[in-house]
């Protein structure tokens, strides 16, 4: 099994050279050509080669930031697919991410949308054809609407199973004849996979499952936190979580867990996480599993991106996660770009919209990691609003180095990345730029 998806690796890989050039033209870059703001630090040193420095990042602790694989490795591979986390693991992400949805029959699967017509030939199936329908829910405080699509909430596993995961079709770059091999995942396949590429590959990968749209997964359940409770307790069977408050278990006793693999000697899981949009989800994690961060995703909550909503944050996250660009362009920009509104005078009261270049310090200060969404394969566009509304001032990355380089400098913990090899290609570079010239 390991053999054929190398193999894989190596193709997708080589498809993937063309963009890689970019990166290795960065590499050589004169400090004259270095992206704000290395540019002014290194510049005056560039004459003579200085002693080698210990290396000390401007994260919370020093060290390099960690790199999220993005649904797994969607550059290259499908999304969430088996190929996907296999990838990810063979270009040695630090982390691997699964987004976490719940069939009608109580079974956490893996896919991104809340629906499956997106990414998959399900269309393509006359005997799932029934199951077509409309729905409109509340997600985090935003209406979500989406009309002739097969959710999975209303679909069995055997069902989701006939179903095949294909590659984005607008990102044609993107290799597309992996498509129609791969089936939706369950989270526990998901977390079979990760412990066996720590087993197979050799490498600490950290999981990091994200809980989508609770709320709606909750609905008809017997209690309010069931899907939750059920992602608790998966990830307690396979080592990554320590039930820390009461947890319904008697609930789930259907839930069949299957037998671990034993970990040879001197072998150990890597790290684990959980990520929500939905803040009453993420606090609900932090204090029934105090031993794994929990991450908050931050888009559309004004409140958030002030000194008041920090504070209240720190109470229950480790690590804050918002869109990138509030840490270029800032909150004001976005929110309007994105028609989400605000009562000015509360967010006064909470002491302001922190500026972009000061957000990722005023995190650190409350002891919180920083963890930006996402950092796109250079083939793709950055989707910074500088780079489109002239009137959005400041820095703007002008490629990927750029891009990357400000947020090394800026001290972010965490990043969310597709095409994992040009991301470490990029935080190796960086790395030496500061053992030698810092």
């Amino acid at each position: 099994m390991l053999s054929k998806f190398f193999v894989c690796t190596i193709v997708a890989t080589v498809l993937g050279t063309i963009g890689l050039m970019q990166l290795l033209e960065a590499w050589q870059r004169p400090a004259a050509a270095l992206p704000y703001p290395l540019e002014a630090a290194w510049a005056d040193k560039e004459a003579a080669e200085p002693a080698r420095n210990i290396v000390r990042w401007n994260t919370l602790t020093g060290e390099q930031p960690k790199l999220v694989g993005h649904r797994g490795e969607k550059a290259f591979m499908p999304e969430h697919s088996r190929a996907s986390y296999w990838q990810a693991a063979l270009e040695k992400a630090d982390y691997i991410e699964p987004d976490l949805a719940m069939t009608k029959d109580g079974h956490l699967v893996v896919n991104h949308n809340e629906w499956l017509g997106s990414n998959t030939n399900v269309a393509e199936i006359k005997s799932l054809a029934h199951l077509r329908t409309n729905r409109t829910w509340t997600d985090n405080g935003q209406v979500v609407r989406k009309d002739n699509e097969w959710f999975i909430m209303d679909m069995t596993l055997e069902q989701i199973k006939q179903v095949r995961i294909r590659q984005d079709k607008q990102y044609k770059w993107r290799p597309q004849h992996f498509d129609g091999i791969f089936q939706v995942l369950t989270f526990e396949e998901y977390l079979q996979i990760v412990r066996n590429a720590t087993i197979d590959v050799g490498g600490e990968f950290g999981v990091i499952p994200e809980l989508k749209s609770p709320k709606l997964y909750n609905q008809g359940r017997s209690y309010s936190r069931f899907f939750e409770d059920r992602a608790i307790l998966t990830m307690e069977h396979y080592g990554w979580a320590q039930v820390s408050a009461h947890v319904n278990r008697s609930a789930h006793a259907d839930l069949d867990l299957q037998p671990l693999r034993e970990l040879p000697e001197g072998v150990q899981l890597g790290p684990s996480a959980w990520q929500s949009f939905d803040l009453d989800t993420a606090e609900y994690l932090a204090s029934h599993t105090r031993s794994v961060p929990v991450v908050a995703l931050l888009g559309s909550l004004p409140w958030t991106f002030t000194p008041w909503g920090l504070d209240k944050l720190m109470q229950f996250a480790s690590i804050v996660s918002p869109w990138k660009d509030f840490f270029v362009a800032g909150a004001d920009p976005v929110f309007q770009a994105n028609n989400v509104s605000w009562n000015a005078t509360d967010i006064h009261k909470m002491g302001g919209f922190i500026p972009p270049h000061e957000l990722v310090s005023e995190i650190h200060k409350r002891n919180m990691s920083v963890s930006p969404y996402t950092f796109y394969d250079s083939r793709q566009d950055m989707a910074y609003l500088c780079q489109t509304n002239t009137s959005v001032g400041g820095f703007c990355p002008a490629d990927k180095a750029d891009e990357f380089f400000y947020f090394f400098q800026q001290g972010v913990d965490f990043m969310f990345v597709e095409n994992i090899v040009e991301a470490s290609l990029l935080r190796s570079r960086y790395a030496d730029r500061l053992e030698y010239r810092q």
